[in-house]
């Protein structure tokens, strides 16, 4: 499956949102100072992966003050 590109407002979370990823089961890594690629392995196609990524993101904001990630495009 083709990696989804997250943009995080707050470049100094964007290891921690790596991070937390890896502990979820999905395969990340950053890709820009204010950028990251993630890829989920079990999604059927991309429109699912972009829904299970868009819930995590919520929940991942949630927990830090002011922090705001959105998939690319």
């Amino acid at each position: 499956m083709t990696p989804l590109t997250v943009h995080v407002n707050r470049a100094e979370l964007v290891e921690d949102l790596v991070s937390s990823f890896r502990g979820s089961g999905y395969t990340a890594e950053r890709t820009g100072p204010w950028t990251c690629a993630v890829v989920h392995a079990d999604e059927l196609d991309e429109q699912e992966a972009r829904v299970e990524v868009t819930f995590f993101l919520r929940a991942w904001g949630a927990r830090h003050n002011r922090a705001q990630a959105s998939l690319a495009g």
